[in-house]
């Protein structure tokens, strides 16, 4: 089946229905996702009132149904979002991640509109992990500016976080739930090859967007187009028995000049 989008060997695109197309998936991809969370999310959010978060969007394909995760389990590293809501199909997991989405302080806290967190479940043995960044509508600790183009759209920080923490370096991130693409965004912008499936072809133009938007802007900072420079490295400070031989110097400097 031919790509969506494709740039190089470093992010792959389909649309598709990701079980169909299971198989392009090599055995050692890393799974980070998304997926729909069988909660009949009909895309409707038009009644939120703010230009930034509003709207009425394609429903998540597949979330009128119960969700299943058993394809996906059998892969090295697994994180699923959502899986508060498919936990029973799940193995059991001390590893879990928690999105603290509200915004508090001692004085106040701001309860979020739909939930307080998300919690996203992982494969692996490890303690439970919090990551906070406000999140709610137009009221946002990042992204302020960008409009949502999809019902369950993660902001970037989010997904970096989670790459850089739970992910090895150099691994092929795999998400099969591509919606906006965030995750591919994140996992490129990181250094990883993705590899993406969505069924919907509007969010596949979403999350092609985005793609382009980190592998065609000039890459200003990079080894490749930076003339190499020199780097300011201090002297290392002299230990006390060298400040001594040197100032025993000095003293033998001086007398020599005066007595000749």
């Amino acid at each position: 089946m031919k790509p969506y989008y494709q740039h190089e060997d470093k992010a792959t695109l389909y649309c598709g229905d990701c079980l169909e197309l299971r198989s392009l998936v090599p055995p050692d991809a890393v799974i980070v996702s998304d997926p729909p969370y069988g909660i009949s999310n009909n895309g409707d959010y038009s009644a939120l009132g703010n230009a930034h978060a509003s709207g009425k969007f394609k429903p998540i394909h597949g979330d009128f149904e119960p969700f299943d995760p058993s394809p996906w389990l059998g892969y090295p590293l697994v994180i699923l979002f959502g899986a508060n809501h498919y936990a029973n199909k799940l193995p059991p997991s001390s590893q879990w991640i928690v999105w603290d989405k509200r915004c508090t302080s001692s004085q106040n806290e701001i309860t979020n509109q739909f939930a307080d967190c998300e919690l996203a479940w992982v494969n692996l043995p490890g303690p439970a992990r919090m990551f906070r960044h406000f999140w709610m509508g137009m009221l946002r600790q990042s992204e302020k500016d960008v409009r949502r183009v999809h019902p369950t759209q993660k902001p970037r920080e989010l997904m970096k976080w989670v790459i850089e923490n739970f992910v090895p370096e150099g691994s092929l991130i795999c998400d099969p739930y591509a919606g906006s693409g965030t995750t591919l965004y994140a996992g490129a912008s990181l250094g990883h090859k993705v590899l993406g499936f969505e069924i919907e072809p509007d969010y596949c133009r979403e999350s092609e967007k985005l793609l382009r938007v980190w592998f065609d802007q000039p890459k200003l900072f990079n080894s490749e187009n930076c003339p190499s420079r020199s780097v300011y490295k201090p002297k290392p400070r002299k230990t006390a028995e060298e400040k001594a031989e040197e100032q025993e110097l000095e003293y033998r400097r001086k007398e020599s000049m005066f007595y000749g």
